[in-house]
């Protein structure tokens, strides 16, 4: 059974399709950018924002950005000490 988004929801995955939008005219794709995609997604299909990006997205995360990141919302981040 699908849970039906709710309004803030909806609006957060507006709002970072609007950003991706505005950055593909600027020909620009940040890191940060993704980010706010994949948590708005992950937030209306109950997931965690690391099952919408990339293995490299994620060790760029954890070795060179200085993005908040919460494991418990948005996943867990690779282990680069290994």
């Amino acid at each position: 059974m699908t849970a039906t988004p709710t309004q803030t929801q909806l609006e957060a995955v507006l709002q970072a399709a609007l950003y991706l939008l505005g950055a593909r005219q600027d020909q620009m794709l940040t890191i940060e950018e993704w980010t706010d995609l994949a948590r708005a997604i992950a937030a209306c299909q109950e997931r965690k924002a690391a099952d919408y990006l990339t293995e490299h997205d994620l060790e760029d995360i954890a070795e060179r950005y200085a993005l908040e990141w919460d494991e418990a919302t948005d996943g867990p981040l690779p282990n680069l000490d290994e």
